[in-house]
Order: C-alpha cells, then structure tokens, then sequence
C-alpha cells in the first residue's frame, strides 16, 4: 500500500498539466517570510533538542475513550515497524519532494522560475509554523501513546523515553495536511492547471499517512483527527490570509473532479 501512493505521488506530482500563460503574483517578502519560516523551523528544532526536559516524565492525559480504543483495535498492524517507517518515508520524504518537485515544474511551465521558489517558502512558512502549535500542544498535553498505554513493544524490558507521551496530537499528520493543504492553495492562488493533482493526490498521501500513524500505533484516532484538522487549517488560511494573490482576485470555492474523487478549490 505504501508503495503504491508513493508511486501515485511522485507520478501525480511531478508531472504536472501545462500551467497558464503566467501564474498569478502572490503577495510576499523574501526577508520578512523567511525570518518567520526560519525562525519557525527553528524553535521546533530547539524544543526537539530539549524533548527531554520539556516533556512530561509521566503522562498527563493516560486514559483512552471507546472511540479511540474501536480504532484502534481495527486499524493497528502486528507490525507496527513497517507502518512507522512507512509513515516517515511519506512525511518527510515523498510527499515534501513531490510537492517541492510539482510547485517548481508548474511555476517554470508558466515561465516563471521565481514563482515556484515563492510557492515553496510559503508552504514551508505555513507547515513549519503548524508544526510549531503542534510541539506546543503536545508538550503542553502529555498525552501517553497508545503502545505505551497497552504496552505493546517488543522488547521484554523498555526504559521510558520522553516521546511516549507526547501522543496528542499527531505530527506527522499536521505536517502533511499542512504541506498537501498549503500546496494546493497556493497552486489555485497562483492558476495552476495541475492543482487538482495536487489536492487529489495530496490530500490522499496525507490520509495515507494518518491511518499509518494509528498502524503503528503511535497515535490514536483523535490525536490524527485533530493533526488534520489543524494542519489542513493552516495550509489553507495561512497562505490566503499572509499572501493573498496581488489582483485581489481567487475569492469562492469550485469543485473539480480528480482520480480519486472530487476536490474543493478554494
């Protein structure tokens, strides 16, 4: 299965349909935009370094509910390994480079090589301040992951470790929906012949990877939910609000037909 929307993804994304004549400017500041999107990435690597000390040495939040423990029960794998790296190789791997490799052929179609470096520092700016609220709000949080909470591990003796407890909500999820989300906004934004590929095939890579997340049972059904929800809020409303197009125009929402289904193009 992971093979599969890997190979989906990199031919969806990096092939994309001929653009418009020219894409569409987009509101910016090179100084500005990269002071936040560096300054973003960062305070995630800061607080990464200092997982340690900053994250609760017990959990804070160890119960489950029925809905999560139903989920979990029919979604988990006896390999739980293959579905976390499977998870990884989509998150911080395929789906980043595809959408990387979609947003600089798209804006280089159109004839406009610069766009493209634009589009990408905008969808780093809104994934990495997503990922920001995310490291917050587990740190804050402390919820225990669910094979911590069912002690499901292989090893007959395991030393605790501060990520078992930091299972609300999923980072891997936020990242992705943040990325395919932001991505796909910016493509409409910009005119992109190519940006139903990019929500179709996008959003469903980072489905892909939620679902492995509860697979792997790293995390369980509400802490992906909640992922999604707010990366997908901020690849969509990020790059509108801090870089709406400079002809004022993309207001409404259509709805356009991709392989897998529909997608709404905002």
């Amino acid at each position: 299965m992971v093979r599969a929307v890997a190979l989906a993804a990199i031919a969806a994304l990096a092939v994309p349909r001929p653009a418009l004549a020219e894409p569409r400017e987009l509101r910016h500041d090179l100084r500005v935009d990269g002071a936040i999107t560096g300054g973003a990435i960062a305070f995630w690597i800061a607080t990464e370094l200092a997982k340690s000390r900053l994250a609760a040495s017990s959990c804070r939040f160890c119960g489950t509910n029925a809905l999560d423990a139903s989920a979990r029960e029919a979604l988990v794998w006896g390999d739980g390994d293959r579905a976390r790296h499977g998870s990884d190789l989509l998150a911080f791997a395929i789906l980043p480079a595809g959408l990387a490799t979609h947003q600089l052929l798209a804006a280089r179609g159109a004839g406009d090589t610069q766009a493209g470096l634009v589009d990408l520092l905008v969808v780093a700016e809104a994934a990495a301040l997503a990922m920001d609220l995310n490291q917050i709000v587990k740190l804050a949080v402390g919820r225990q992951r669910p094979f911590v909470h069912y002690g499901n591990w292989p090893e007959p003796s395991r030393e605790p470790d501060p990520d078992d407890n930091l299972s609300f909500y999923s980072g891997h999820t936020t990242l992705a929906f943040a990325l395919a989300t932001a991505a796909g906004t910016v493509s409409s934004m910009r005119g992109y012949r190519s940006s139903p590929w990019v929500w179709g095939v996008g959003m469903t890579v980072a489905a892909s990877i939620g679902y492995l997340r509860i697979a792997a049972d790293k995390h369980y059904l509400t802490d992906v939910l909640v992922g999604a929800t707010t990366g997908a809020a901020a690849g969509l409303l990020l790059p509108r609000l801090l870089h709406g197009r400079k002809d004022g125009g993309g207001a409404g929402v259509a709805v356009v037909p991709v392989p897998l289904g529909i997608a709404f193009v905002f």
